[in-house]
């Protein structure tokens, strides 16, 4: 039996509908050239990798950095100073697309090392070609109806989300250890989002404002939920729009980034870099609250569906934010758990 007043899962999410996208180029921010054009022999020019890694700097290397270790919690914490003009510039932050008729099935081997944290990584095959690109897809509708009834349901302890009710309710969890210090009647950032469910729980746990950064087109109804693609979220960094943020969001997002898997551009730091431009927009002392698939056992890549975070990578992932509370089935395997962060660490 569901709650009075509130949807199955299913149904309340199927109400999210797409429309196709007017046309399939960019409407913001400036365009370049292609990111990896064809070259003569074949193969496309992956040059723009070399780059990113060098403006990148410190955060960006697989070079010996300063690891210490969050009390009670045993996950190594990485620190390095934090450049980021150099992560929303122009040669770190790629507004476009892999390029590519389908999406690489290898990993390129001049910068398998890089994708790898120089071998430490195992690969495994899990090969997707999908194009989620910003501009390059249908727009999703969320209607301020849709998602009260997710937050109905988040609030009887009744939401699946997108990974089943264990995982929703874990996620409320973790949201509710840090609510009352950066959630409630504060505005918060959810990374990557095709059904607002991650939002419905923050909500529940009393956000002000979201603002849901995705690949893809949102048209968003309900008041307190604004939504924007990386282009988008880039300019206003620049033009100083953008504001702070009190909080973040995430789960089982950013482990895709820079695989080519959604039609991204290829980058081996796609994740780390989604995590730390998060960490450039939050407030002295922000939380971060984040899922991703974890093996305390192995790091690895399963290319190019996603990453598993161990003991070394997710360390990358988190550089600059220190454990506050880590569930105790992290990286046991048992599905995707959320960990709270806070943030710590300099800007350059």
């Amino acid at each position: 039996m569901e709650a009075a007043g509130t949807k199955s899962s299913s149904e309340a999410l199927s109400t999210f509908t797409a429309t196709p996208s007017a046309d399939n180029t960019a409407t913001t921010g400036t365009t370049r050239a292609i990111l990896s054009p064809l070259l003569a022999d074949g193969t496309y020019d992956l040059s723009y990798i070399g780059i990113l890694i060098a403006a990148c700097g410190a955060l960006c290397t697989t070079a010996p950095v300063l690891y210490n270790r969050a009390p009670g919690s045993g996950l190594a914490i990485r620190t390095v100073p934090a450049d980021c003009e150099a992560y929303f510039g122009d040669d770190v932050f790629l507004r476009d697309g892999h390029g590519q008729p389908v999406a690489p099935k290898e990993i390129p081997s001049e910068y398998r090392a890089e994708f790898t944290l120089d071998g430490v990584m195992a690969v495994h095959e899990q090969y997707y070609d999908e194009h989620f690109v910003e501009n390059t897809h249908d727009v999703n509708w969320w209607t301020e109806e849709a998602v009260n009834d997710l937050v109905a349901q988040a609030r009887a302890g009744k939401l699946h989300g997108g990974y089943g009710r264990r995982e929703t309710e874990n996620l409320r969890f973790a949201l509710g250890l840090t609510a009352a210090a950066t959630i409630a009647g504060k505005r918060v950032l959810v990374i990557g989002s095709q059904k607002p469910w991650v939002e419905a729980c923050v909500l529940e746990a009393g956000a002000a404002e979201v603002v849901t950064l995705e690949y893809g087109d949102i048209v968003s109804t309900h008041p307190k939920i604004k939504t924007m693609t990386p282009g988008v979220f880039r300019d206003r960094y620049h033009d100083g729009s953008l504001g702070l943020f009190d909080a973040v969001a995430t789960f089982s997002s950013v482990e895709h980034s820079g695989l080519g898997r959604y039609g991204d551009a290829l980058n081996p730091w796609g994740d780390v870099l989604e995590i730390a431009r998060a960490w450039c927009v939050t407030k002295p002392g922000g939380s971060l609250t984040i899922a991703v698939p974890e093996d305390k056992n192995i790091d690895k890549v399963n290319w190019n569906a996603h990453r598993f975070f161990g003991k070394f990578r997710y360390p990358y992932l988190t550089t600059n934010w220190a454990a506050t509370w880590i569930h105790p089935m992290s990286g046991m395997g048992q599905g995707q758990v959320a960990n709270n962060f806070v943030k710590v660490g300099d800007q350059q």
